[in-house]
């Protein structure tokens, strides 16, 4: 493995992102790897870099989600300057930041292979200019269109309340999606043939059910109006949305938010076949991907929604077409690619 990869993706991890400086305290958080999420490479690399570069860096492993919070463990993470996350546990009240005082930052790079790729080398302040540019882009229009090979179409527009969507409270390492986008003045239709995951906010069990045929979810003014598709599936789904929806006290109409992926180095992955969950809490920030936050009216909801190859219009001028982020039709967008050679190059595959 390119060892000089490596360590300019610790340095954008640990100073681009985190931006941590010699005596800063680090507590490295990493789940087991017997769970098969992250590997202990990625982990060992950032500990002893951080190390090098004169940063108080400690590792602390913890199991998965449901096993791992408690009040003495984040005492325990206030008490550094900052928490990496190589673990689940970092998604978890992602929108929230109560009861935290130490810079978190969660990282989606899970070994040393993605870290020394384009998904961890990619500058992070560049990372940054795509998803500002991106978000002021969705944020100025006055009407959005959403389609899909499938027989997907939703309109809506950007509601005044959209000032209101929360960002993630932690650092997101690469950043992978714009801000999330309130569906409330959305409406139309949204077909799928996947799977229901969940969104990694919480943890029930089971966390995903398989689509078998196709289903068409129609939605009014971001609330869920009517479900059609075979019985089986319509009957799996209201069951599927009545428990989470009754575990958690939350609205099971609702459909919260939507936003694409937008970063070049995310892959698709094999999960898809043995693990659903994990393949959408990993994809999720390809272009090929857009997904919706529904079941609970707030970010990110408890149950997503995965649509590929999606297009987005931005009044009527697609920012996704086919699952492909169309960043050369747009003036500021196209400006960030011919200044930042980089970022041409990431975005061409080069």
């Amino acid at each position: 493995m390119n060892n000089k990869k490596l360590l300019k993706a610790a340095h954008n991890l640990l100073v681009n992102c985190a931006g941590l400086r010699r005596s800063d305290s680090l507590l490295i958080v990493r789940e087991n790897e017997s769970l098969g999420w992250y590997k202990n490479d990625i982990s060992d690399f950032i500990l002893k870099s951080a190390n090098d570069m004169g940063i108080d860096a400690f590792l602390h492993e913890v199991g998965p989600p449901e096993k791992s919070q408690n009040k003495e463990f984040y005492e325990k993470m206030n008490q550094y300057s900052c928490v990496i996350f190589f673990a689940r546990l970092g998604d978890q009240n992602r929108f929230e930041n109560k009861g935290f005082s130490s810079k978190r930052v969660m990282s989606y790079a899970r070994n040393c292979e993605s870290l020394a790729s384009i998904f961890g080398t990619l500058d992070y302040n560049l990372n940054i200019l795509i998803k500002d540019a991106i978000d002021r882009l969705i944020e100025n229009s006055s009407r959005i269109e959403i389609n899909c090979p499938l027989g997907t179409n939703l309109i809506g527009k950007i509601s005044q309340d959209n000032s209101e969507i929360k960002e993630v409270s932690v650092l997101r390492f690469p950043i992978l999606v714009p801000k999330p986008v309130d569906a409330k003045s959305f409406s139309g239709k949204v077909v799928l043939n996947n799977y229901l995951t969940s969104t990694g906010s919480r943890v029930y069990t089971p966390n995903f059910i398989k689509i078998n045929g196709e289903i068409t979810i129609y939605i009014e003014n971001g609330s869920i109006t009517d479900i059609q598709g075979t019985s089986d599936d319509v009957n799996n789904i209201i069951n599927h949305y009545t428990y989470v929806s009754k575990k958690f006290g939350i609205d099971r109409h609702a459909v919260h938010s939507w936003h694409p992926g937008i970063h070049p180095g995310a892959k698709d992955n094999k999960f898809y076949e043995y693990d659903p969950d994990k393949w959408s809490n990993t994809v999720f920030g390809q272009p090929k991907y857009l997904h919706f936050h529904t079941c609970g009216n707030y970010a990110p909801g408890e149950i997503c929604w995965m649509m590929p190859n999606h297009t987005v219009l931005i009044d009527d001028k697609p920012l996704w077409k086919d699952g492909e982020l169309m960043l050369n039709g747009f003036e500021h967008t196209k400006g960030l690619l011919e200044k930042y050679a980089t970022l041409k190059n990431a975005f061409s595959g080069n």
